[in-house]
């Protein structure tokens, strides 16, 4: 039987709820999610003290977290608190106020486990060994250097978007920044670094984003950009891209600020503090780009409580492709785990060099979705399985692999497949086009020597020469829908290959 966790994450700039649906087997998806921006760094007084006032005004808010919570009948709660009640002075007296006002049992977590639930949610969901993490939260800003998926350091500033602005921001007329007030806070910023060598000694990393000034920019730049993929997990920016921000968004009147598409208005006047943080800090590690994770602290959190001895999983594509799987999608996982098999056999038979890892990570990820749009309606699974695999946030994909299993699992030559192209090519290279057409018409014929399902090919040896492919099949009775699939597809593979195809059947020896 599933069962239901709630994770609950009271920040400095917002109020979140997450709750999780979980399989006996360990497969999870996300059931309901609930946000009410707080404030809780500006209700810090200047001793250092957040009052019992406070506390109250957010009560209501949590209780009803809790009826959420109750209604989806969560067994497992974890609550967490980060740098808003972390930096109070009484931070243990508001622990006891929140369980008196809410019965609401709260962790306050340090910088440290702070910066580490970040790290987890990144490298559980994102193909990137190698990185810099930057969360810049309302109240604090965590940075964390891991390598070949390892976290190596992990530092906690007490400064984030919300305090930044209050400390810095307090004094600008219309919301518009002065190059002085800019230069202000840049300096401080670059001050809290200076203890801190590991960040300036390691040039070149992307910088992984979590928290909404991230995330927000990447939403702002897509639209600006008419972004073909309105997906932000795994979005990346460019140099230019955050410059562009930096040299317009400081200088924006505050009313002319909150009408830019893609900036909610709760977040039009942090932005500015936060963007100052990111670019400073990106400049003073010298980064490469700007990645953004969909995932972070809350996802971390989960993965802490489920797996606390194995909190990092092994592969964020399989464990994703297991998810998405393992909830009502009405496909033999024994049959993509054959046409797989198959593709892979194929493709080792047939090409080589370097791209062969990122082309079976393709192959694996068409072969094993491509039928999931079945869920929504067979007649028509195909089509939606391409919306699916585009918008289902898939971990280890960027967006460009995102876009190219989807084309893949979708091989149309000659209608959806050219339409697709031209309307992802803004995420594509030029020579994807051809990836596509080679890897389509190979996935087609992986999925038509079991198009019964039925396993009943049961071993495949692919041989090429003189400018073909020949297949021997063997197979434990006479396939008549292979067989007739197989003749469906041939004409699209000898096209995209240059090669003509040919199969012999013969009894299976196995059977």
């Amino acid at each position: 039987m599933n069962s239901k966790i709630g994770i609950m994450d009271i920040g400095s700039n917002s109020i979140r709820l997450v709750i999780y649906e979980m399989t006996e087997t360990g497969a999870y998806r996300i059931v309901q999610e609930c946000k009410e921006a707080a404030r809780l760094s500006e209700k810090v007084g200047a001793n250092g003290r957040m009052e019992r006032e406070a506390i109250r005004s957010i009560a209501p808010l949590l209780r009803q977290f809790m009826a959420v919570c109750h209604m989806h009948g969560v067994v497992r709660m974890r609550a967490a608190a980060t740098a808003a009640i972390r930096n109070a002075t009484n931070s243990d007296e508001i622990v006891q106020w929140i369980a008196e006002e809410t019965n609401l049992t709260l962790e306050i977590l340090s910088g440290e486990q702070e910066g580490y639930a970040g790290f987890l949610g990144v490298v559980n969901t994102m193909n990137v060994s190698d990185g810099i993490i930057i969360d810049i939260g309302g109240g604090s800003t965590e940075i964390t250097l891991f390598r070949d998926r390892e976290r190596l350091h992990t530092v906690s500033f007490p400064f984030g978007a919300v305090n930044m602005n209050w400390r810095f921001g307090r004094e600008v007329k219309n919301g518009e920044w002065s190059p002085q007030q800019i230069e202000e806070m840049e300096s401080f910023v670059r001050s809290s670094l200076q203890n801190h060598d590991w960040i300036f000694s390691n040039p070149g990393l992307p910088f992984i984003g979590l928290g909404g000034t991230l995330r927000t920019l990447a939403k702002i730049n897509q639209k600006r950009l008419d972004y073909s993929l309105p997906v932000t997990h795994h979005y990346e920016m460019t140099i230019e891209d955050v410059n562009y921000f930096y040299g317009s968004l400081p200088h924006l009147p505050y009313e002319k600020r909150k009408k830019t598409a893609g900036l909610s208005k709760d977040r039009a006047d942090i932005i500015v503090p936060g963007l100052i943080i990111l670019k400073t800090i990106f400049e003073a590690a010298q980064g490469s780009a700007y990645l953004v994770s969909g995932a972070g602290l809350r996802d971390g959190l989960f993965h802490e409580l489920v797996n606390a001895e194995q909190p990092v999983v092994a592969n964020p594509l399989i464990t994703s492709i297991r998810n998405i799987l393992s909830f009502a999608v009405p496909v033999s996982e024994a049959h993509v785990k054959r046409v797989n098999e198959y593709a892979v056999r194929l493709y080792d038979t047939l090409a080589s060099g370097t791209s062969a890892a990122m082309d079976k990570r393709l192959l694996l990820t068409a072969a094993t979705l491509y039928k999931t749009g079945a869920a929504l309606n067979y007649y028509h699974f195909r089509q939606n399985s391409v919306f699916w695999i585009l918008h289902a946030g898939i971990g280890g994909l960027s967006h460009r692999e995102t876009v190219l299993a989807a084309l893949i699992a979708d091989y149309h030559p000659k209608n959806r497949t050219p339409r697709l192209l031209r309307t992802h090519a803004d995420i594509l290279e030029p020579s994807d086009e051809e990836r596509v057409h080679r890897l389509g018409s190979l996935l087609q014929l992986a999925i038509g020597m079991d198009r019964s399902e039925s396993g009943m090919i049961s071993s495949i040896n692919p041989t090429t020469g003189d400018d073909a492919l020949h297949l021997r099949l063997e197979s434990k009775s006479e396939p008549i829908l292979e067989q007739r699939e197989l003749e469906s597809v041939a004409k699209d593979f000898q096209k995209a290959w240059n090669l003509t195809l040919s199969w012999s059947i013969l009894p299976s020896s196995n059977f």
